[in-house]
């Protein structure tokens, strides 16, 4: 009886040093459960171009129905330790993909959760990101503040050394992938969002 007593301390604190370790991925979650999906309520007055006359925040991403909002920042060189440093400010564009509104594959990737010892504001900002749905809208501005929007056309979970993700050939679309680590704690897999910008023909 003991040692099953001993057996269940243990894991109940494992789980709780897990739920510690990774408390923005849950609170992220548990905020989204509370308040509820938005609906997304902007709308494109020109598909093929900016998705509003007016400029946005400059290299911004927001998907509204999950409430993300982050800057985009452009990796100063194509390497792990510019990534981390990029991945601290906002979420990542990745190097020699297509820019956001281009033809082509837009590349971003973000965390999902991490350490709680780590620095910076954007370390669980992709944690409500498997929860997307198709058809909800991805909106992203360039440098110059226009803003395109884009519409989730499929998901997936894929390895970690799957560089398929990052093929340009998108046969003249303007292609947005958005990529988080998966599962909770883990990079042992990526979690995989394909969207389409609206318009495209």
């Amino acid at each position: 009886m003991r040692t099953r007593n001993k057996v269940w301390i243990f894991f109940g604190i494992l789980l709780l040093a897990f739920a510690v370790l990774n408390f923005g991925y849950f609170s992220a979650n548990l905020r989204l459960l509370l308040r509820g999906r938005q609906a997304a309520t902007h709308s494109s007055s020109n598909t093929e171009g900016p998705a509003n006359a007016k400029p946005a925040r400059a290299d911004y991403l927001e998907i509204p129905s999950l409430g993300i909002s982050a800057p985009v920042i452009y990796a100063a060189e194509k390497n792990e330790a510019a990534y981390q440093k990029a991945l601290k400010q906002g979420v990542v564009h990745f190097p020699q993909t297509a820019l956001p509104g281009q033809e082509g594959n837009c590349y971003i990737f973000g965390h999902s959760s991490d350490y709680i010892w780590s620095r910076g504001n954007y370390k669980s900002i992709f944690a409500t990101l498997p929860s997307i749905k198709k058809g909800e809208e991805i909106l992203i501005s360039d440098s110059q503040g226009a803003e395109y929007s884009y519409t989730v056309i499929d998901t997936a979970v894929v390895a970690a050394n799957d560089l398929s993700v990052l093929n340009q050939d998108t046969k003249g679309k303007r292609i947005l992938t958005l990529q988080t680590s998966y599962p909770v704690g883990t990079a042992l897999k990526r979690f995989i969002v394909r969207a389409e910008m609206i318009g495209d023909k």
